[in-house]
């Protein structure tokens, strides 16, 4: 057996031992860029060197495994190149105000130093600082929101309990505060931290900013969530965080500027399609017309909003007011 292949089987193993819902067939070809057979091989040499596998009961009609085995403690190597991305992302998710997450993190990587051989300590600490000292978080400008302590745990633990939580909550558009109670479904984290919930003045989930909301508990109230919510989906309605109705967004974007724009995902459901010009056109469907503005904007002549007439009209608006106001 050629040593790359020795190497597929041990990763794999560690793989079906860390996925709570198992492997499919499938997730094993995606994953090794193998064909359905050879992903039955290397499922079954994992099995012979590690398993026996376990059959996870998801409701789905495909098969997932998983493995438990104790011998595979002694193979799993946390690499000083692995721990220094976990450093990064403790530094930026600190810029970001999210200290509680940056500690849950931090914690982990503790852990996962504690596990390496006693041997290999010094050296693997080198290599961890000089790969800290080599990579950095550039500054991104923006506002850093300052979240209450232990507001981040009140609301996980809300949402595996299904309780309602109470809040203080700081308007943006009117600067008055008011008393909230929330059905907690989920939290969304982007340039800034969202609460989604439901309240019983709205019909829909809503987004609270996690930056306004002071002096939360847990109440004794339980709820049902409804199952048919979905926070992916929710999230992938907008184009960043505003929720509105999605329209048909059509951009194109000039040759100049076409791979670059090729390697940012605008939306997770979007389609590229490369014109005989060698420009770029990008297709996506979600809400969030004065996100996309404020995107749109940083691309400055390299791109054309050729849908909806709406968003060109609310760029064209941003551009004027922007012009009078910085104009002699």
């Amino acid at each position: 057996m050629r040593y790359e292949r020795t190497t597929d089987i041990v990763r794999l193993a560690i793989r079906l031992q860390g996925a709570h819902g198992g492997l499919t067939l499938d997730d094993i070809g995606e994953e090794f860029c193998v064909s359905r057979r050879t992903a039955e091989r290397l499922r079954d040499a994992a099995e012979a060197a590690f398993g026996p596998l376990q059959t996870v009961e998801t409701g789905s009609q495909r098969r997932h495994w998983r493995l438990q085995s104790p011998a595979l403690r002694q193979l799993i190597r946390v690499s000083p190149e692995e721990l220094a991305e976990l450093e990064s992302a403790t530094e930026s998710l600190d810029r970001d105000g999210l200290s509680e997450r940056a500690g849950v993190i931090r914690q982990l990587a503790s852990k996962l130093r504690a596990m390496q051989r006693p041997l290999s300590s010094e050296e693997f600490d080198a290599g961890l600082e000089a790969l800290m000292r080599a990579e950095g978080l550039a500054m991104r400008p923006g506002p850093k929101p300052r979240l209450e302590q232990g507001l981040l745990s009140l609301l996980r633990d809300a949402l595996r309990a299904g309780r309602v939580v109470e809040f203080n909550y700081l308007a943006q558009s009117t600067g008055q505060y008011s008393q909230q109670r929330v059905e907690p479904y989920g939290v969304l984290y982007g340039n800034r931290a969202f609460l989604v919930g439901c309240s019983g003045w709205a019909e829909n989930p809503r987004l609270w900013r996690l930056a306004n909301i002071s002096e939360a508990l847990v109440t004794d109230e339980t709820f049902e969530r409804d199952p048919s919510f979905d926070l992916q989906r929710y999230a992938e309605r907008s184009f960043g965080t505003f929720q509105e109705p999605p329209v048909e967004v059509v951009l194109r974007f000039e040759a100049w500027v076409a791979r670059d724009a090729a390697m940012f995902l605008f939306h997770p459901g979007q389609t590229l399609i490369e014109n005989s010009d060698g420009s770029l056109t990008l297709r996506f469907r979600a809400g969030g017309l004065d996100e996309m503005c404020w995107h749109l904007f940083t691309w400055g002549e390299s791109v054309t909003v050729e849908k909806p007439a709406r968003l060109r009209r609310r760029l064209v608006r941003m551009c004027e007011l922007l012009a009078a106001r910085h104009g002699d």
